[in-house]
């Protein structure tokens, strides 16, 4: 095996300038060590709480400090595993404090009904359609695409906040126009535009 190696790779019998290689190695000067242990712990003296905060929070909207943090509800997207609401009842309130798709917080009295998805200010990067309403009677709903086409809504009813959360199902992205709520009779209960 040995021969068949110094047959491809012929041996040489010359020394390395090793000089030369001790001449490249050599550390960095002094005086530009110390001035980058200076510049850093300037900016960790200065900029390190600043860049600790930026670090630990992500900026998302989170429950209103109105909300009672107590009673918080979850709807997760099945097929993603993505929180789609958070919920809980608003504190002093007849309403709920509630985020959507991680990307709109707020507080709505009781009566209200609100929907948003895609080309809305909730969502210019979700798929997701999402609503809710605080009427009771609502079991099932449908959305119809820009495109004509009708697509189910996943409907969670929680009673302890007495208001129900719709939303689109899917992975890519389905740019909604409008929602149809039904009651348990088939009946329409409501139909809501989305947002712009």
């Amino acid at each position: 095996m040995n021969e068949w190696l110094e047959e491809l790779v012929p041996r040489r019998d010359e020394h390395g300038d090793w000089a030369d290689v001790l001449h490249r190695a050599r550390p960095l000067p002094r005086r530009r060590l110390i001035f980058a242990v200076a510049v850093l712990v300037g900016v960790l003296a200065v900029g390190g709480p600043a860049l600790g905060v930026l670090l630990t929070r992500d900026g998302a909207p989170r429950l209103p400090r109105e909300a009672d943090r107590r009673n918080v509800v979850v709807v997760v997207q099945p097929l993603t595993g993505r929180i789609v609401v958070q919920a809980a009842p608003w504190m002093g309130h007849d309403g709920i404090c509630y985020v959507l798709l991680g990307m709109r917080a707020g507080c709505a009295p009781r009566g209200t009904a609100f929907l948003a998805g895609p080309h809305s200010d909730v969502a210019a990067a979700t798929p997701s359609l999402v609503g809710f309403t605080f009427d009771g009677r609502i079991v099932s709903g449908s959305a119809v695409t820009v495109a004509g086409k009708r697509v189910p809504l996943v409907v969670r009813r929680f009673e302890k906040l007495g208001a129900t959360f719709f939303f689109s199902r899917g992975r890519l992205p389905r740019f909604m126009r409008e929602a149809t709520l039904f009651a348990a009779n088939g009946k329409i209960v409501a139909r809501l535009k989305v947002k712009r």
